[in-house]
């Protein structure tokens, strides 16, 4: 995740294969059940050992308590001085999000969701079993240590034709249509264009109980449960950054459920920008292509993946090396795959589109090994613009992407949005006050610093109420304007907080309009629906 987190998109969260145990040396059974504090798991080992590892040792633990007398728990490791083949820890919700981590447990407003992979030990088969008391239910009911389990209220759970979903019953009404809708719609999109043939019923769960600090975010696991955490007080009305991308978020993670968890990911750590950029694409022209989002809306989200890999790659070389961590894997990824479905389009008088680039590639990886950027890159034209962004010259990457792009009916134009603008403020602000090294995050609806110490008057990581006294987040243009008039002049830039006091920050450099594309015209990108 980017150290701003403004890029909203590291919320559309994680799509690798989550860990399944290894080889088994020895077996182990596993019981959770809801404990005061969280999940209360026990461990039964069929041997004694003075030393456990847990399988993934990419979950934060920090809040998992050792309850047994003599063990610790370390760096993932269950040690003890004495041999022991049995061990309980309570393991509390968590407290933050991370970037591209699965999250161990988190509540569903009176249920609770615990990662099932996150509790597999190393070198031991082990089964998880989830035991409901009173009043609670558990789901799914199989293959819990491959999966998010959901332990709580019964009413949050309901079942029908298209799989399981469950709500916290703190999620607003509009939320939760909007949630189940866009599910159940983007299966049968999904299905008529990929394929039925999920190995799992695909399961929904939704809270507005995230820790954050991340607006929302999302995951899938291996036997299909779609996980959407959102974090704030008020998802009856979220603000407009926020809506922007909610339209497309579950349509986004349940693709995910074909493209990434029903078929070997062959370079699903090496190259995420393929399943990534492929989900988040696919999710914005299905999204069209059953009237989920409008023209406009598509424009907005393409030119902002445009941008925002413009800003990640410029002129350097090694392209691919450089999406393998934050936003940059998502915004190049839709530009790969926009500029794959364009051609495809074109090559085939419009009779293919990326679905079927997409489905051949499925078939044929669930046939054999796996997918991987191999198989994508050989099925597209042998001229293909994707070569120009991932290997051509850095110099002339972005000439030549333009220059494809309105071949294929794209056209082009400078022109930055309020909200590039606001953001472009905020970095230059950053780059005067803090060496470059801090960020900031839309929390809630409001912009929090990620200053620290080392940002001068801006320190303390503060919530920004206006700048100038114009709201950034309503007068993104406005905002730009001061903050350029003043740095013009050398003349600090005075800041609202949300505690009431006003601080000027340094600014001695000219802030410049940012070079922003936007798409004027394109292609009608809708798809067929079967």
């Amino acid at each position: 995740m980017t150290s701003n987190l403004i890029g909203l998109v590291a919320a559309l969260g994680l799509a690798f294969a989550a860990a399944a145990p290894a080889s088994a040396q020895q077996a182990a059974t596993i019981e959770a059940r809801t404990a005061p504090g969280g999940v209360l798991v026990i461990w039964k080992l069929a041997r004694p050992t003075t030393e456990v590892a847990f399988l993934d040792q990419n979950i934060v633990r920090t809040l998992w308590t050792v309850k047994t007398p003599g063990l610790s728990l370390s760096d993932g490791v269950v040690k003890s001085d004495q041999p022991f083949d049995a061990f309980e820890i309570l393991i509390a919700p968590d407290a933050a999000e991370v970037d591209r981590v699965y999250i161990g447990l988190v509540r569903v407003g009176s249920g609770q969701s615990l990662y099932g992979p996150a509790l597999a030990l190393k070198d031991m088969d082990a089964e998880l079993t989830v035991k409901a008391a009173a009043g609670e239910t558990v789901t799914p009911q199989s293959d819990a240590i491959k999966s998010y389990v959901y332990v709580g209220p019964t009413s949050a759970v309901t079942q029908d034709d298209g799989g399981v979903v469950v709500v916290g019953e703190t999620v607003p009404a509009s939320l939760r249509t909007a949630m189940i809708d866009g599910f159940l719609a983007a299966q049968g999109f999904y299905g008529a264009r990929l394929g039925r043939d999920l190995p799992y019923t695909p399961t929904l769960i939704v809270t507005t109980d995230s820790p954050g600090p991340t607006t929302y975010r999302g995951d899938v696991t291996d036997n299909g449960v779609i996980s959407l955490r959102f974090h704030g007080s008020d998802w009856s009305a979220p603000p407009p950054d926020v809506t922007e991308q909610l339209s497309t978020f579950v349509w986004h993670e349940t693709l995910h459920m074909w493209n990434s968890h029903a078929v070997t990911t062959k370079d699903g750590v090496r190259a995420p920008w393929l399943h990534e950029g492929g989900a988040e694409y696919g999710a914005l022209i299905a999204a069209l292509s059953t009237g989920t989002i409008d023209e406009a809306q598509l424009k907005t989200s393409l030119e902002r993946r445009l941008n925002g890999c413009r800003a990640a790659l410029g002129d350097r070389s090694n392209a691919e090396q450089r999406l393998r961590t934050g936003n940059a894997i998502y915004n190049c990824g839709v530009v790969v795959q926009w500029i794959a479905d364009l051609e495809s389009r074109r090559a085939s008088d419009n009779r293919a589109d990326i679905f079927d680039i997409w489905k051949a590639m499925l078939l044929s990886g669930r046939a054999g090994d796996g997918y991987g950027v191999a198989d994508f890159r050989s099925r597209l034209t042998q001229d293909t613009a994707v070569a120009v962004l991932l290997d051509g010259s850095g110099s002339d990457r972005w000439a030549g992407v333009q220059a494809r792009l309105a071949a294929l009916g794209v056209t082009l134009v400078n022109s930055p949005s309020p909200r590039d603008l606001r953001q472009a403020a905020l970095f230059h602000m950053v780059d005067q006050n803090c060496g470059g090294e801090g960020g900031f995050s839309i929390d809630n609806g409001r912009i929090k610093l990620d200053s620290g110490d080392r940002c001068g008057a801006l320190s303390g990581d503060p919530v920004v109420i206006a700048i100038e006294d114009l709201d950034p987040m309503s007068n993104g243009q406005g905002v730009f304007q001061a903050v350029q008039a003043r740095c013009a002049e050398n003349l600090p830039i005075r800041y609202t907080l949300a505690d009431g006091k006003t601080v000027e920050a340094l600014c001695k450099a000219p802030l410049r309009a940012p070079d922003l594309w936007a798409v004027d015209a394109m292609p009608d990108l809708r798809a067929r629906r079967t």
